[in-house]
């Protein structure tokens, strides 16, 4: 019975482990800035979306060769997601009409505030992501 004590201590506090870090559903991180943004999916279907973020940040971050890139979504214009050899790309539109493509990690989610609710989706589930030119602008109280 000792050795199974462990064991169950284990399994019961795992789930609890897993779930640390991650938005309840019906929440949207909050953030000192309010972009707004159409989230496509793989299916082809649009989202249109305030409040939004990618894990409760307002940038978007990865691997750029050797370094790491984190590029403001001040300066984002669009992003295309796409698989290539198990990695998540990111075709990184800027404001400027400049391309850059960064290695996303394909655990991170992207939120935001719909008509209908609350939205999160993963980004390997994304398509696109779509700034609106009224993004950025300061949350009030």
């Amino acid at each position: 019975m000792k050795r199974l004590l462990p064991v169950i201590m284990l399994l019961t506090i795992l789930p609890l482990l897993t779930a640390m870090g991650d938005t309840p559903p019906g929440k949207v991180p909050r953030t000192d800035r309010n972009y707004a943004a159409t989230f496509v999916d793989l299916g082809g279907v649009k989202t249109d979306c305030t409040e939004v973020s990618i894990d409760g940040n307002t940038f978007l971050d990865g691997n750029r060769g050797g370094g790491k890139l984190a590029i403001s979504f001040d300066k984002i214009r669009g992003v295309l997601f796409r698989m290539k050899d198990g990695s998540l790309l990111a075709d990184v539109t800027l404001m400027d009409g400049s391309l850059t493509v960064i290695t996303v990690d394909k655990k991170r989610k992207a939120y935001g505030r719909s008509q209908y609710g609350v939205f999160q989706i993963g980004l390997p589930d994304m398509k696109q992501m779509i700034f609106h030119p009224a993004q950025g602008h300061d949350k009030k109280g």
